[in-house]
């Protein structure tokens, strides 16, 4: 089910969805989006990423897209860490398929976005973060670690 809207008011339908097994996808715009509202739902999408227009609620005029992406990548580098170290430690070992990994990170922040990063895919986001994570070629998928 998807609905579009910012409001809390939403959250109780939110509820009732999860609780007949749906999937709930939730649209609304940045400025006037409740944020429980947008965690309550399995996916969240902002309206201006769905259209395409450029905004960023950090940056001013006078800040420099660099600046704007090294600010933004360091909370996607904080939520990949945990979705990593949630997934490795249910497995038992560090390696975790770089498949489950955007699943995960999904359940941590239904509103997350690799293009809110400034970034086409998730692929490319996990190539800027190579600080943070180390990636390997396992049997049938990528695995990937906490450095």
């Amino acid at each position: 089910m998807i609905i579009i809207g910012g409001d809390s008011d939403y959250m109780p339908v939110a509820q009732k969805i999860k609780a007949a097994g749906r999937t709930l996808i939730g649209i609304g715009t940045r400025k006037n989006t409740n944020r429980h509202w947008a965690k309550s739902c399995h996916e969240f999408r902002y309206y201006e990423s769905l259209v395409g227009a450029e905004t960023s609620p950090t940056s001013g005029p006078e800040e420099s897209a660099a600046s704007v992406i090294e600010e933004k990548v360091s909370p996607a580098g904080d939520l990949l860490r945990r979705a990593v170290h949630l997934l490795a430690e249910t497995r038992g070992e560090p390696w975790v398929k770089k498949a489950n990994v955007l699943p995960m990170i999904k359940r941590l922040d239904p509103t997350f976005d690799p293009k809110d990063y400034h970034f086409a895919s998730f692929a490319e986001l996990l190539k800027s973060l190579d600080a943070v994570i180390e990636l390997r070629k396992g049997e049938g998928d990528h695995e990937l670690r906490l450095r």
